[in-house]
């Protein structure tokens, strides 16, 4: 079993996850701040004393910058309304998961979750309670009972376990995920008397397509846990919590939100090089602190003497020199003490270098209006802002395709007509960020800088020239 996947899992990782793991849990350390592992980016050096090691552990303050790059494009992605929402999504919109998610704050962290981590998993969980007949749901939905209603769900991608494709460019026929377990609680259906202690942090949940059964055509949602088994070879044993059948669903209310609208399971994460050159700055960062730790204090040099006080009769007879205010050194004739500046000449080769990092990064991130350092021309931060504008539009459509299908499945599950509208549901606005452009002056106004010598003659020739779209003449 992985060991990078928290703890021992009962079956094993689809390959494109196991494979991408490594990247997934880079970029969630960097969005995390790297808390608790600063010393998986930081190794000890060779003889590093521990305390040296600790201490400069300590000092490794890792910035935000990664995390406030990701935040900004989430929020201009943000910028976005619904037309119409079917009636129970509607009556629910401030509670669209079962925790007190609002609809809005949902579509967010899922666009957080893709921008991080290239794709994220968002599906629609059928009610939990079931009633023999729609009277009796809709009295319970007259009650305020939530669990009556469908609930919608947000999985990070290092949390979709495991997939199945019946074919090429397929949607799956059964996806099985895992969901934190509430501490202390215990899940639906388990007895108390029966649990042993430590009870495991996850659970585990399979959806998958029945084509025939007792229950006919639908789909079964499995809960499974891991129990604590000494016989067992991982130390746990698999434990089924419940089973549910849903008739009528003939396509898993699941999709796959990804950031360049790749298959199920697929997607590159887009800023993988924005999380190396933050993993650089944070290293370059250490070392520039150790550099000025090391280099604070000017050292005491002495030269000239020997004996008791020197080093000419063996390092036994040597005895130390304390320095205070009302210290006397009586030293010998042609001896000499002087405090010496240490040079450190390789701390303005890591200041440059951290420069040149912190730009690389604010290039990378595509954050004009936060861009520092040296000043780029019109036509470069006009470039920048397109690159970036295009990659949000793209974003845009696949934020707008993904929501019209979070509403189908909704629907199919709720038997509500779907709200026929024109255009997409989901309208996302993204504003240009290119700076606006200059207000040309006219040709009075240029003929009076002319007159006061503030405008040359061939200035002027050149302006009425691209102005007309004529040539200058050669002189």
């Amino acid at each position: 079993m992985p060991a990078s996947v928290d703890g021992p899992l009962p079956w094993p990782l689809h390959p494109s996850l196991a494979a991408l793991l490594p990247q997934l849990e880079l970029v969630q350390d960097c969005w995390q701040l790297l808390a608790g592992r600063r010393e998986h980016y930081l190794p000890r050096g060779e003889r590093e004393p521990e305390s040296a090691y600790r201490r400069r552990v300590e000092a490794a303050l890792p910035s935000g910058f990664f995390r406030d790059a990701l935040r900004t494009f989430a929020g201009m992605l943000a910028s976005s309304h619904w037309r119409e929402l079917p009636a129970s999504l509607q009556a629910v919109i401030s509670d669209v998961d079962g925790c007190g998610t609002d609809l809005g704050v949902f579509l967010e962290a899922a666009d957080l979750l893709v921008l991080r981590d290239g794709a994220a998993l968002v599906g629609v969980i059928p009610p939990h309670h079931q009633w023999p007949s729609e009277g009796d749901r809709q009295q319970a939905l007259r009650n305020g009972d939530r669990l009556s209603l469908p609930r919608l769900l947000l999985l990070e991608r290092r949390n979709v376990l495991h997939w199945h494709l019946p074919g090429n460019h397929a949607l799956p026929d059964a996806i099985t995920w895992r969901e934190r377990r509430a501490d202390g609680l215990l899940a639906d259906g388990e007895n108390a008397s029966m649990q042993e202690p430590p009870p495991h942090p996850w659970q585990y949940l399979t959806a998958s397509l029945v084509a025939d059964g007792p229950g006919g055509v639908g789909m079964d949602l499995t809960t499974e846990t891991l129990v604590a088994d000494p016989q067992a070879p991982s130390g746990w044993r698999r434990q089924r919590l419940e089973q549910r059948h849903y008739r009528g669903i003939r396509q898993l209310p699941a999709i796959w939100y990804a950031s360049h609208g790749a298959a199920f399971g697929d997607g590159e994460l887009p800023h993988l090089g924005l999380a190396h050159q933050y993993l650089n700055h944070f290293r370059c960062q250490s070392d520039y602190q150790e550099l000025l730790y090391r280099t604070a204090l000017p050292v005491g040099v002495r030269t000239g003497v020997t004996g008791a006080m020197g080093s000419g009769n063996g390092a036994s007879q040597q005895e130390p020199v304390v320095l205070g205010p009302n210290t006397v050194l009586d030293l010998p004739e042609g001896a000499s003490f002087q405090f010496v500046e240490i040079q450190a000449r390789s701390l303005a080769e890591h200041r440059a270098w951290l420069e040149s990092l912190d730009q690389g990064m604010r290039r990378d991130a595509l954050i004009p209006a936060a861009a520092q350092g040296a000043p780029r021309t019109a036509t470069e931060i006009s470039m920048a802002a397109s690159q970036a504008y295009a990659l949000l539009q793209s974003q845009a459509i696949q934020k707008a395709s993904m929501f019209s299908s979070l509403l189908q499945h909704w629907c199919a599950i709720t038997g509500e007509p779907l709200p026929v509208q024109e255009g997409p549901a989901l309208l996302v606005e993204i504003s240009p960020l290119a700076p606006a452009p200059k207000p040309q002056p006219t040709v009075t106004e240029m003929l009076q800088l002319h007159e006061r010598g503030i405008v040359s003659d061939v200035a002027l020739r050149q302006w009425l020239g691209d102005l007309a779209g004529v040539a200058p003449a050669s002189a």
